[in-house]
């Protein structure tokens, strides 16, 4: 059995996926309660039952909550003195263990070390060095292969979206910097609708907490904006959809491993690291990083998904 630790932001959660997908046999993943639990479904569910599964690929994920205590004291000095026997069986019964959230040498390594003697323990650093330049989940890889993780072959997802869905389009990231200036969004937004063309805008918690309330009043009134609360809420919105468009954020880097047509806004961040992994994925950025008000709306009106 692989137990699998992670505990970051939503995009660099998903940029995980490929890794999870490739591990044979039982995983339990502890992470966020809500990731965990969105991953089991997206990995466990058999093929053609939702978008982003994988023709024959049906992995077994048990989800569990990083925030429990007994994982917290993992990270204390001596570790834990004893653990319930449900925690003490899933690291008796380990044989792989990837983590995330520790370097291999600190209070966590040595508590799982004590727990999990029989395991193979892998310690990933989810952010690349500066000299590094290929994609983040090639440095994941990496790290993985030279650590002896067992892994299966890649898998490829499957393209997904609902053809009569409409496109959604998320304004906002966690970095203000990542974000395509607002205007230009309900300018596209505007050219879409008189299109003809069905559009979802999708605000999250980042946008209800940093706009102004005469900004979120008009996107929810003139716009027709919609807020996701939880991960689920987004999960639901974007299986509905025939399309995505938004920033250097977690919903995009979402959408693209659901196999939605992705277009993926680019600027300060580097896509050759960073970009959305998926089978359609268009990202559009400068020749080099620069500030987002390099990119003009017409340009994504051009390679927005095609409806139909």
């Amino acid at each position: 059995m692989n137990v699998f630790f992670h505990y970051g932001a939503l995009g660099d959660f998903v940029l995980t996926l490929p890794m999870l997908r490739r591990l044979a046999g039982k995983t339990t993943l502890v992470s966020a309660w809500e990731r965990a639990t969105l991953a089991g479904k997206l990995l466990a569910t058999a093929p053609g039952d939702s978008p982003g599964v994988s023709p024959g690929i049906t992995p077994c994920i048990s989800p569990m909550d990083i925030q429990m205590w007994e994982f917290m004291r993992l990270h204390a000095e001596g570790g834990p003195t004893s653990v319930s026997p449900a925690i003490g069986e899933l690291f008796e019964q380990a044989n792989q263990i990837v983590s995330f959230v520790s370097d291999g040498e600190d209070n966590w390594a040595k508590s799982v070390a004590r727990l999990a003697p029989q395991a193979k323990r892998i310690y990933i650093d989810p952010r690349p060095p500066k000299d590094f330049t290929g994609h983040v989940c090639e440095w994941h890889l990496k790290q993985a292969q030279e650590q002896g993780l067992e892994l299966s072959d890649p898998v490829e997802v499957g393209r997904g979206g609902c053809v009569d869905g409409p496109i959604v389009v998320h304004p906002g990231s966690g970095g203000v910097d990542k974000c395509w200036p607002i205007e230009r969004y309900e300018k596209l937004i505007s050219e879409l609708s008189g299109r003809g063309v069905g559009v979802l805008a999708l605000l999250g918690e980042a946008e209800v907490d940093r706009w102004r309330k005469d900004r979120l009043d008009h996107w929810a009134q003139q716009v027709g904006a919609k807020t996701f609360g939880t991960l689920q809420d987004l999960h639901e919105a974007l299986a509905g959809a025939s399309g995505y468009i938004g920033n250097d954020s977690g919903p995009t880097h979402l959408a693209a491993q659901l196999g939605l047509p992705t277009v993926a806004l680019f600027g300060p961040t580097d896509p050759k690291r960073w970009a959305p992994q998926g089978p359609a994925v268009t990202v559009l950025a400068p020749p080099s990083p620069e500030a987002m008000d390099w990119l003009d709306a017409d340009r994504v009106l051009d390679a927005c998904p095609d409806q139909g």
